[in-house]
Parts: C-alpha cells; sequence; structure tokens
C-alpha cells in the first residue's frame, strides 16, 4: 500500500520513495512507490504531474489495487527522489476547496445539492440538483462566500473508520473502504473527499461565478478560485476599460452605452438585409434576362463566396434554372439547379473530383467545388454532362 502524503501535507512539494513495482502496459512505464505526493486522478480532480529524480511524470492513477506513476523511462535506482508541479497543485487546492464552499453555500441558503463535480484546466463546473437559477441567487451565493473567505476559516482533514461514520455522510461512497477521510470547513461543511485542500478559506482568495445552463435535469455552474478569478478579472477589467475609452464613458455604464450602440446595430442591420436582397433581386433579374437559355453562366474576378450563393438561390427558385458562378480568384464554383433533373449538381461535383480533384460536395440542387480547371476542360466536361448554354 502506497502512503499518500498529499492527504496528510498537500503543502510538501519533495520527498523521496522506494521504487516497489514497475509494470509495462502499452509500451508505457507505470511506476508504483512506497510513498508518494502526487495526487492520482480522482473524484473529479485532475492528476499531480512533477519529476521523478528528472524523469517527467506524465499522468497518477489508481489500478491493480496500487498508485501508478507513469513516465516515459524505466527506473534503474530503487531510491528517488519525488517533485511535485506546485504551481498546478496549488491551483488545484483552491478549486476544489472554493468547489466545497460553493456547494455548501447552495445548500446553507437554497437547499440545493451538488451531484457532481469537475474540475477542468480553465475552469471547473459542479451540477446542482435544481432546474432554475436566478441572477439574484448568484449574488447572494456569492456575497455569503465572500463573507465566509474573509473569516478566513480553518480547513481540515480527518479520517475514520467506516463503521463509526453515520449512513447519511457515506452515500457518496461507491464501495466500502475501511476508513473514511472526510474535509471539514469550520462551522460549514464536512464532505468525504479524498483530494488536496487549502488549510484556511482565505487562501482560495475568492470564488467567482462565470455562468450556468439546464443540462440533463440539472443546472451546470462554471465558476473559477483563487488565482484563475484574479487573472480572470485582470483580463475583463483590462478589456472593459478599452471600451470604455473608445465608448467616451465610464466602466460601469458600458454596458448601457453598449446596448444603446447594439440596438442602432440591428436596425442598420435590418436596413443592409433588405438594400442587400434587393441589389441581389435586381441583379438576378439582369443575368436571366441575358442568358439565352435556362443555362446561367458567370465568371467574376472575385466575388464574396456567400453572395454567389444567395444570388444562385435567387434564380434558381424563379424555376427551371442552372447556375455555374466562379470566383476566379478563389478558384471555387457554386453550382445549383431548380431540380434535380433538370441538371444533378451532385453528379457534376463527382465528375470534376473524379477527373481533376479538388474539393468540395454538396446535394442534387446546390453544391461548392474548387479546384483548378481550364476553359478547355470545363466545355468538354459540360458536353459529358449534356449541358448546353
Amino acid at each position: 500500500m502506497t502512503k499518500r502524503i498529499y492527504e496528510v501535507d498537500p503543502y510538501l512539494k519533495e520527498c523521496t520513495a522506494l521504487v516497489q513495482n514497475t509494470k509495462i502496459i502499452n509500451d508505457e512505464y507505470w511506476v508504483k512507490l512506497d510513498q508518494t505526493i502526487f495526487y492520482p486522478e480522482s473524484g473529479g480532480q485532475p492528476y499531480d504531474v512533477g519529476f521523478i529524480d528528472n524523469i517527467p511524470v506524465l499522468e497518477v492513477q489508481y489500478f491493480d489495487n496500487g498508485l501508478y506513476h507513469k513516465v516515459n523511462e524505466y527506473f534503474e535506482k530503487t531510491r528517488v527522489k519525488l517533485t511535485v508541479d506546485y504551481k498546478r497543485r496549488f491551483d488545484h487546492m483552491q478549486q476544489h476547496t472554493g468547489q466545497h464552499l460553493l456547494s455548501a453555500v447552495w445548500v446553507e441558503l437554497y437547499q440545493i445539492k451538488t451531484v457532481s463535480f469537475h474540475l477542468g484546466k480553465d475552469v471547473c463546473t459542479i451540477d446542482l440538483a435544481t432546474t432554475e437559477l436566478s441572477n439574484e441567487q448568484i449574488d447572494t451565493v456569492e456575497n455569503k462566500i465572500a463573507h465566509y473567505i474573509s473569516e478566513n476559516r480553518s480547513v481540515e482533514n480527518y479520517i475514520l473508520p467506516y463503521d463509526e461514520v453515520d449512513d447519511d455522510r457515506l452515500i457518496k461512497l461507491k464501495e466500502r473502504p475501511e476508513f473514511v477521510r472526510f474535509i471539514e470547513i469550520e462551522g460549514i461543511d464536512s464532505s468525504t473527499c479524498c483530494g488536496t485542500h487549502v488549510s484556511m478559506l482565505g487562501e482560495i482568495n475568492m470564488i467567482k461565478i462565470l455562468g450556468w445552463e439546464k443540462y440533463k435535469q440539472r443546472i451546470r455552474l462554471t465558476f473559477i478560485c483563487g488565482l484563475r478569478a484574479t487573472k480572470y478579472f485582470q483580463e475583463v477589467t483590462k478589456s472593459v476599460y478599452e471600451v470604455s475609452k473608445k465608448l467616451n464613458v465610464s466602466p460601469l455604464t458600458v454596458k448601457d452605452r453598449f446596448l444603446e450602440f447594439y440596438q442602432k446595430y440591428q436596425l442598420l442591420k435590418k436596413n443592409y438585409q433588405k438594400l442587400y436582397e434587393r441589389d441581389l433581386h435586381h441583379e438576378a433579374k439582369i443575368l436571366m434576362d441575358k442568358a439565352k437559355a435556362n443555362v446561367i453562366e458567370v465568371s467574376w474576378e472575385e466575388k464574396p463566396i456567400q453572395e454567389m450563393k444567395d444570388l444562385a438561390k435567387i434564380i434558381i427558385e424563379s424555376g427551371d434554372k442552372v447556375v455555374f458562378f466562379q470566383n476566379q480568384n478563389q478558384k471555387t464554383w457554386i453550382f445549383a439547379s431548380s431540380s434535380s433533373q433538370l441538371f444533378n449538381v451532385s453528379t457534376c461535383i463527382q465528375t470534376l473530383k473524379d477527373l481533376i480533384g479538388g474539393n468540395g460536395g454538396g446535394n442534387p440542387v446546390f453544391g461548392q467545388w474548387t479546384g483548378n480547371i481550364d476553359t478547355e476542360t470545363w466545355e468538354t466536361i459540360k458536353k459529358q454532362l449534356k449541358i448546353l448554354t
């Protein structure tokens, strides 16, 4: 059994250990030690990384009744030095203790329990056993958390024999261990947990809820703690300050000014769309009037691809029309047809890909293809497909 030093002293950055066993699994080396400061992936918290001597620890997992460290070299030595990536470790400590505090406050204020937790690289999430939340609840929870952090209450861990623990405190356990570890936040919460935690709430610094969404009859809450929250506010402050300067308003009134501009933007966008559609219909009429047959073929040196698509749709909706549009600079073609019986676009694109290559796709009445094709080859393909212009 590997002694888990991180459970007793998560602040320890280095120690020595004896190599007990090395397994080779899929050409990867997994090392078991007599003791470790490396936390294995468990309970929603990622594994620690660092070094065994000078060899990187890539992953830590519990399997085959043992705690194993993944490395990329075989160990000849029996006694080794362990060094944990403490920046990552302390970040995980802040996030995990923050989650315990956050979950406890939701229960305290609104009797809403946490059903799952994930500690991610950038953000953390908890799933709450509810289907509705409000901004007022979020503010109240954050204010309560800030109060507890300012009191700098202690966070302790202790271990009890399984038989001495009340049944209602064992609900989350999936199996029956000999001993159960608890994390207790002074006067606030006591929960079973195997993770690494800070010893005082003040070390969390702050918890910021970033947002929430409905997820499988639950509410998934996204949050960050500690240095992550500090960095987040640094970037947000910079962004808001820069925007406020551009808008010539104070940072606190940026939202109101933005909404004013956004309403104007929506109106301009609506008016632009009307003009855009009017111009496209006018252009479509000109092209159809000029066409000598039901095939309309136009090549532009440069024309926005989306505009070509929109124009093609207008034309084929007029009935019995086939469209070939080309953007010469981007070597891109738009093919469209009023019906697959009149002209099958999928067949055309597949013919081009078979003969020339390129990339493209679509359905029987509309598609896009990009590739190099000279005029002579294109005329030959049109004859092959029985296209008359």
